[in-house]
C-alpha cells in the first residue's frame, strides 16, 4: 500500500513540475480559447546567420492559394502573407520563425529530394460578413503547397 501511494504522489509532483516548466509569461503568448495552435516568442530567438536564412527568401504558395513572402533587409527578416502588412521575424529553430508581433510563425523543410513543405499558422483578424456578423478573429494552420 505505501508503494502504491508513494508511486502516486511521484507522479502528481512530476506532473505538476511539468505544467510550471511549460508556462510562459502571457506577453510571449497568442491564446485562442478552444484551439490548441498557439504562437509563441522566444525569450532568447535562436541566432541565425544571414547566409543560413538566405536559403528560405522568397516566395511560397500557401495551401489556401495566398502567398508567403520571406525577405532580408539588412539583418533583419521579414515575412509578409500575400498584400497583407509585413512582420519582423525572429528564428526559433534552424528552418523555423516567428513573428516577434506574435501574428504568424512558420516551419519550412527543405528536403532531400529538392521539395520545399511546411506549415504557417497565423492570426486571422477579425471580419465582418456580408450579413453584418462578425466572425471573432483566430489562429489557422496553413499548409505550404509543396514545390
Amino acid at each position: 500500500m505505501k508503494t502504491i501511494i508513494l508511486g502516486t504522489l511521484l507522479c502528481l509532483a512530476a506532473a505538476s513540475t511539468a505544467a510550471i516548466a511549460q508556462t510562459l509569461p502571457p506577453e510571449h503568448t497568442v491564446t485562442v480559447p478552444g484551439n490548441m495552435l498557439r504562437i509563441d516568442v522566444p525569450e532568447h530567438p535562436r541566432y541565425m546567420m544571414r547566409r543560413d536564412f538566405k536559403q528560405f527568401v522568397g516566395v511560397y504558395d500557401l495551401s489556401n492559394g495566398d502567398t508567403l513572402e520571406l525577405r532580408l533587409a539588412g539583418a533583419e527578416k521579414y515575412a509578409r502573407i500575400g498584400k497583407q502588412e509585413e512582420h519582423r521575424i525572429v528564428a526559433t529553430d534552424h528552418n523555423a520563425f516567428v513573428a516577434l508581433d506574435r501574428q504568424m510563425k512558420v516551419r519550412i523543410n527543405h528536403n532531400d529530394d529538392g521539395s520545399v513543405d511546411g506549415e504557417l499558422v497565423m492570426v486571422v483578424p477579425s471580419q465582418k460578413v456580408s450579413s453584418g456578423g462578425i466572425v471573432p478573429s483566430h489562429v489557422q494552420n496553413i499548409g505550404l503547397a509543396s514545390r
